[in-house]
């Protein structure tokens, strides 16, 4: 399958996305102490291209996860 399912999913050992900086900011907390507005901030920053697929999609998939805890 080509492209990010719906719900994120990562490969084992996937030093890029796992140094992001965005990835290291969000995850180590608990879904109920990340910050909605905060993390849709954080996505609004990041640049539409497609190396910036993967960091995306994980965010999106904490947003969708988070919305389902309000």
């Amino acid at each position: 399958m080509s492209g990010y399912e719906i719900n994120w999913h990562s490969n084992k050992g996937n030093s890029v996305l796992f140094q992001h900086p965005l990835y290291i900011k969000y995850n180590n907390q608990l879904f109920a102490n990340i910050d909605l507005f905060e993390l849709q901030t954080d996505l609004g920053g990041v640049m539409a291209t497609a190396g910036s697929a993967e960091i995306c999609a994980y965010l999106s998939w904490l947003i969708r996860t988070a919305n389902l805890l309000i």
